[in-house]
């Protein structure tokens, strides 16, 4: 894992979207922390870890697509809060 995928991790479990309900969009996610990164290369991360489980996609905001954090990517972040 590298950096902006700990961020995205982190802003996900910060703002609690925890299930479908309270899932964020990527607009929501790229824009809550000024971290350098386009839209698009936060898109291609977070479509990474929903084929390893970290991520699924919620309800949808009007067209967009939603996602939140599941058990395995709270797992995760944990992991690597530990290691230091």
């Amino acid at each position: 894992m590298n950096r902006l995928g700990f961020l995205i991790l982190s802003i996900l479990k910060q703002n609690e979207a925890v299930n479908s309900v309270s899932a964020m969009s990527l607009r929501e996610i790229a824009e809550s922390e000024d971290f350098g990164y386009r839209e698009n290369t936060v898109f291609k991360k977070i479509k990474e870890f929903e084929l390893s489980g970290f991520v699924l996609k919620g309800m949808k905001d009007g067209r967009a697509d939603t996602f939140f954090i599941t058990n395995d990517g709270l797992e995760a972040l944990k992991g690597i809060l530990t290691e230091n």
